[in-house]
């Protein structure tokens, strides 16, 4: 099957959630975007709350337009908010509830009715629609479900993850999976202060070129990876077969339908003779580190149940990278 490992294009270390000044966050869009520019990272999204910053790029960063916005609260005090990337404007009016409405900061809290809502009024413009920090937010899986036009969903978000836990989506995300739902998942630092935000999670982009209208398109499509510490270098799949190629991970798993899934572990103690052919398993390393950890592996995986298959990487400092569907 098809992947992002398999499209042509470069990969772009993509960071989709930033905040400055103009809305909540303590720097300025310009040394926003410096800061990630020193620390690497190829694309950088402003997405302010209710407003689209236009912001240069860089000899080494494209910036591409985005924002936050959110919709009628699904319950008492709960934020539900939607990454609109891509974008050129904002309705003045979005249709939501005005009792919900209030200046926040530097910006004004608007809501649309709805995430479907939400989403048209971004697809519309061009760009894709992403719902914010589900887990954050106390989403049940009932919202997720009737929320059309996503491309897929926030599925860690760095800022809450060192907030209160609350960063990985994971659970809502294979809930949405198993009914058939397409999505994706990107991960974010949700930057509002640079100086401790910058480098915690982050999405790798599959680009045909290094231009807004690209980055969008891959986007759409699911070609990326999220992360929060390792690399996936390579992932192809044959039916059942899949093979697996990242930096030095402790673990490597194969993520699908409830009950059901496949891993190799840097401590599983039949790594080796699997290594060395003595072992008959449906998991196993092939290639491993001097200590051990994972930079190869496969999986044959025969099971009719199964309707979907995902990645998931565990480095030894226990941080993750999730692939999309393969």
């Amino acid at each position: 099957m098809t992947g992002p490992w398999q499209s042509e294009g470069e990969w772009l270390k993509t960071a989709l959630h930033l905040h400055s000044i103009e809305s909540d966050g303590t720097a300025s869009p310009t040394d926003l975007v410096g800061a990630y520019s020193l620390a690497g990272f190829d694309v950088v999204a402003i997405t302010e709350h209710w407003k689209v910053t236009k912001e240069p790029s860089t000899a080494s960063t494209l910036v591409i337009q985005g924002a936050e916005l959110a919709v009628d609260p699904m319950a008492e005090g709960r934020y539900s908010e939607i990454l609109a990337i891509g974008i050129e404007e904002i309705p003045e009016d979005p249709g939501g509830d005005k009792r919900f409405w209030e200046p926040i900061d530097n910006y004004l809290f608007k809501t649309f009715p709805d995430y479907t809502t939400a989403a048209a009024c971004i697809n519309d413009q061009g760009g894709v629609a992403f719902m914010c920090h589900p887990y954050w937010s106390g989403h049940t899986p009932d919202i997720l479900y009737a929320a059309e036009g996503l491309a897929g969903i926030e599925l860690f978000n760095a800022g809450a993850e060192r907030d209160n836990g609350r960063g990985d989506s994971s659970y809502l995300w294979d809930l949405a999976l198993e009914r058939g739902m397409p999505l994706s998942g990107i991960a974010t630092d949700d930057t509002h202060y640079p100086e401790v935000d910058i480098g915690a999670g982050w999405t790798m982009v599959r680009a045909a070129e290094r231009t807004q209208a690209a980055v969008v398109e891959a986007l759409r499509s699911g070609e990326f990876y999220a992360s929060a510490g390792p690399s996936l270098l390579h992932v192809e799949r044959d039916g059942g077969h899949v093979e697996v190629s990242c930096s030095p991970c402790f673990s490597v798993q194969v993520h699908t339908n409830w009950e059901r899934g496949w891993y190799v572990r840097a401590d599983d103690r039949n790594q080796q003779s699997a290594i060395e052919g003595e072992a008959e398993l449906g998991s196993r390393a092939l290639e491993t580190t001097e200590d051990g950890s994972i930079t190869r592996a496969e999986f044959d995986m025969s099971d009719p149940g199964i309707t979907y298959y995902r990645i998931v990487l565990t480095d030894a400092a226990g941080q993750k990278a999730w692939s999309n569907l393969i």
